[in-house]
């Protein structure tokens, strides 16, 4: 019997062990060609032993990858998102900041092609010497704050709105508004995490494009409940405005007219 090694499965295995440290993925991106691994890491991104990347991969600073996660196609992940251990990420995939990604997570964007007498792709590469396109609804764009659920599966076109939560298990077929909660099979909204007034507000803000010493400016704002548009900071002129400070009771005063 003859096994066959290729270059580009003793670099991967090698990345893969090594948890893709800065300077193997310098050399592998000498060694490997552009359209198998296109690696733009930050210094501070972190990705554990026995991932798997492929494709075109930009990890933003902060990000975190668990152990057994794979990252195949035109990927992208923001700022201080976590991705837990085997999530996958297959095709043009694009997540936002401050996200959190529980595990077995998968986010599949290219499918079968069902007109075809067969669905299996080794049937035309192997005997065939053809190729089974796939077919595809249009990128995944994740937004930011966005929380997945264990097992959830996000397939092709859809678009997740900030602040959204994916209930576990669910299959995400259609797009989800910002800070709705969606849950199920295939998966439906079954609440808000706020009233619309608040939700509106957030929207404005923006917080998660601010720089961490404006976020640790405002860790008051982080650390309260909300309940109302009175508890979110407004934006002036480019300056952040906090609302006005809590009485004994956790109540804010009424605005001033």
């Amino acid at each position: 019997m003859t096994i066959t090694v290729t270059l580009e499965t003793v670099v991967d295995r090698s990345l893969s062990l090594l948890g893709y440290p800065a300077a193997a993925c310098t050399l592998a991106d000498r060694l490997l060609p552009s359209e198998h691994l296109e690696l733009d890491v930050a210094p501070s991104a972190r990705i554990a032993t026995g991932c798997l990347c492929r494709g075109s991969i930009d990890l933003a600073p902060r990000t975190r990858l668990s152990r057994g996660c794979i990252l195949n196609g035109d990927v992208s992940v923001g700022r201080r998102t976590n991705l837990e251990p085997k999530c996958e990420l297959i095709g043009d995939v694009s997540i936002g900041r401050y996200c959190a990604i529980a595990r077995e997570c998968t986010f599949q964007e290219p499918n079968h092609e069902t007109q075809r007498p067969s669905l299996q792709n080794k049937l035309y590469a192997d005997v065939l010497d053809s190729e089974l396109e796939s077919t595809t609804k249009g990128p995944i764009t994740v937004g930011n704050d966005v929380w997945i659920g264990a097992r959830a599966t996000v397939l092709s076109g859809v678009t997740i709105g900030d602040g959204a939560i994916v209930g576990a298990g669910a299959i995400v077929t259609d797009d989800v508004e910002p800070y709705a909660v969606v849950a199920g099979v295939p998966a439906e909204r079954v609440s808000w995490r706020f009233p619309e007034p608040v939700r509106e507000k957030l929207l404005e803000l923006e917080w998660w494009n601010w720089d961490e010493r404006t976020i640790r400016a405002n860790r008051d704002f982080f650390e309260r409940d909300l309940t109302g548009p009175e508890d979110v900071p407004t934006v002036d002129e480019g300056r952040v405005t906090e609302p006005p400070t809590r009485d004994l009771e956790g109540r804010s005063p009424p605005l001033q007219e």
